[in-house]
């Protein structure tokens, strides 16, 4: 990743980019960090925080079409490859998985 687009891509996905001003609407969405795991790879890890499970189902249901156009119009320019590492849950409750 060149220097440029690693600039670009701290910018999109950073506290006060792009994807966190996506997100901040939702209800229960907390904070997005962005942290640089290798800067000669440009390997990026972007954690987002909930308050709870559901939120994040409702959010991914409600916006899916404006999250497919973000990954088409700005993601799809930054990123080469993504996956999802998984979801982490600080405490026991009913919001965490369905019953």
């Amino acid at each position: 990743m060149g220097e440029d687009k690693r600039v670009e891509f701290e910018i999109v996905f950073g506290p006060a980019g792009i994807w966190t001003r996506f997100l901040r609407p939702a209800q229960g969405y907390l904070a997005t960090e962005l942290k640089c795991e290798s800067v000669s790879e440009g390997r990026y890890r972007v954690l987002d925080f909930w308050s709870g499970h559901r939120g994040f189902e409702i959010f991914r249901e409600r916006y899916s079409e404006d999250f497919r156009r973000f990954e088409r119009q700005i993601a799809g320019a930054l990123v080469e490859k993504e996956q999802f590492v998984g979801a982490y849950y600080e405490a026991d409750g009913d919001d965490l998985v369905p019953a």
